[in-house]
């Protein structure tokens, strides 16, 4: 199988060498875009055509040429190695680090490859794995900590591409950090997954590789961040963990070496993020969003990587080993890394909006009584706040007060005006729910999210153990909390991918009776979540308000980047026909 491909892709370089684009693909990939495109249905791919004539001129040139060294012409590595650093940046050429030194001198290095935003571990390697940006595979440090990935997902990871194009290949990824093994990378392509230590982990990582041979070989070591968190980016302490982290990776090139591997060999190390003096990461300043990447191998060119983002990674892995990427991915090979190739203009992938809700455009709120209001399709001895925002925040039912805080503004909302919270708030006074069942209804309208402010709330949010609850607004996901003081629940909600600056609507439903918290998005089914054991006869009261666009306290530090419109709150379970009668009435 590795013969065939070698020659295909000999073939298909030599094709490439003619248009002055990489051996990835000889079509344009869409890739993604920050614009969402409201009338596209699909996403298109157009490929570069040559006339019969063109293509018989090129076989003829092709026949003529001399043999290029077989370095720059159709080499097709054995394996892939990929050694992570979490949170090492690009400290690397801060501190001692004689075996990276040995290893990539003569290898292509660069210390200013962007990383992802936010600068988060799962967000970053999952970039590295799935050749696109959070926005696309929507990964977050709780959510892959439990859940695993979508073996179906539109944006797989390197490993799974890899099994694809070959069932025999040796898989394997060792992770101190584990929850890349549960949520990052798939489950079901019979990839050998071990977590450790960073010590016990490379002794783990060097007794495989005396017994097998990995086509792909992942590693993470998680102790440099560790330093980074506990004494600062960039400290003596964060420096010395990265000069222990190199011997580790020494030990594992030297590994290979006894096989006899590293001709045959592409050896890559690189960080997924950096951090801040303080000990911080997760914004976008040079300290956190600039990594190092690093790349020794037979075809690799000595010097300076070119222009280049931690999503590439992936990319690179698959050019290595002779397979052609996903279309989905917006990952692309960079230039300065591998002799004779040069980057193709970066894939944009199109997200399309999957309901003509995202794109609506707002009508008169209905009055009710006319039929056509919430109220009427619940029923108003259900309803017991519905906040329409139509330039004011009383409740249209008339049954609670309300507060505001701050500055709130005004803007189309889904029926009437809708409420914008970047600077203020919204309470529901003298609400307690203590043990009883409720519902809440609305519809948000959101962009990019730092942070994790409230949507809606009663409790203090500065601890998830702190009594009351909270569904928060985070990049990425909605995420339910609950505690009663000692024990907590979370649950995490990943957006619809084509949520991005349109209309999506969020039911939740706290059934107490069951014991069960159920959420869904655009009035699909519910996801259930189980309420601890030990929170079943809790109290869920805090203080005796629900804080819209804040947590109970009023006081949080982050604002909602967001637009509400059509917030119902409803005592009891919303059963799934009224979830089929709100998505009737708002169609």
């Amino acid at each position: 199988m590795k013969n065939i491909r070698c020659f295909l892709t000999a073939l298909v370089l030599i094709l490439a060498s003619f248009t002055g684009c990489s051996s990835e693909t000889t079509e344009e990939i869409l890739t993604e875009t920050d614009v969402i495109d409201p009338n596209q249905t699909s996403v298109s791919v157009s490929e570069d055509t040559e006339s019969p004539e063109d293509a018989g001129e090129a076989a003829e040139v092709a026949e003529e040429l001399p043999a290029e060294p077989e370095e720059a012409e159709g080499f097709v590595y054995e394996r892939v190695v990929l050694l992570g650093v979490d949170g090492a940046g690009n400290f690397f050429n801060k501190t001692d680090t004689p075996n990276l030194d040995r290893i990539f001198e003569n290898g292509a290095v660069s210390y200013d490859v962007l990383t992802s935003d936010p600068t988060i571990s799962a967000e970053c390697w999952g970039s590295m794995l799935h050749g696109v940006t959070p926005q696309c595979h929507r990964l977050s440090n709780s959510l892959v900590s439990s859940t695993p990935y979508d073996p179906e997902s539109e944006f797989p990871s390197a490993f799974r591409v890899i099994r694809e194009n070959d069932p025999d290949a040796v898989l394997a990824s060792f992770c101190n950090w584990n929850p890349i093994n549960v949520g990052i990378i798939e489950d079901n392509l019979g990839v050998h997954k071990d977590s450790a230590g960073d010590a016990a982990l490379t002794k783990k990582i060097c007794d495989y590789v005396a017994e097998n041979d990995p086509t792909f070989l992942f590693v993470q070591f998680d102790e440099v961040d560790g330093a980074g968190h506990g004494s600062g980016y960039g400290s003596a302490a964060h420096l010395k963990q990265i000069s222990i982290t190199d011997g580790y990776i020494g030990k594992i090139y030297e590994a290979y070496e006894e096989r006899g591997f590293l001709e045959t060999t592409l050896f890559i190390v690189a960080a997924d993020h950096g951090g801040t003096p303080g000990g911080s990461h997760g914004g976008l300043s040079d300290a956190e969003k600039y990594v190092m990447f690093a790349a020794a191998g037979k075809t690799v060119e000595k010097g300076t990587i070119g222009d280049m983002e931690i999503r590439d990674s992936a990319s690179v892995v698959l050019h290595a080993l002779g397979y052609e990427q996903p279309d989905t991915w917006t990952g692309r090979v960079p230039s300065g890394l591998f002799e004779g190739v040069e980057a193709c203009e970066r894939p944009v992938y199109t997200i399309q909006y999957a309901y003509e809700h995202r794109t609506h455009e707002s009508v008169p709120t209905p009055e009710i009584g006319s039929g056509n209001s919430v109220v009427d399709v619940l029923g108003a001895d259900r309803v017991l706040t519905y906040l329409t925002f139509d330039d004011n925040t009383a409740d249209a039912a008339g049954k609670a007060v309300t507060a505001e805080k701050g500055k709130l503004y005004y803007v189309d909302g889904y029926f009437g005006n809708g409420c914008k919270f970047d600077d203020g708030s919204v309470a529901v006074k003298d609400y307690a729910v203590g043990t009883d069942s409720f519902s809440v209804s609305l519809w948000m309208k959101t962009g990019s999210v730092s942070s994790d402010p409230a949507l809606f709330s009663n409790k203090d949010w500065n601890n998830g153990s702190n009594p009351g609850y909270i569904l928060s607004l985070r990049s990425g996901d909605v995420k339910f909390n609950a505690g009663n003081g000692g024990t907590r629940m979370d649950k995490e909600y990943p957006f619809p991918i084509d949520y991005m600056d349109g209309w999506v609507h969020l039911t939740l439903v706290v059934d107490r009776e069951a014991g069960e918290v159920r959420f869904a998005y655009d009035f699909g089914e519910f996801i259930t979540a189980e309420i601890p054991a030990a929170m079943k006869n809790s109290s869920f009261d805090a203080y005796k308000t629900l804080c819209i666009g804040q947590d109970g306290t009023k006081n949080y530090s982050a604002a909602l980047p967001a637009v509400l419109d059509e917030f119902v709150l409803i005592d009891g379970v919303l059963t799934a026909d009224d979830v089929k009668a709100l998505a009737e009435l708002y169609k």
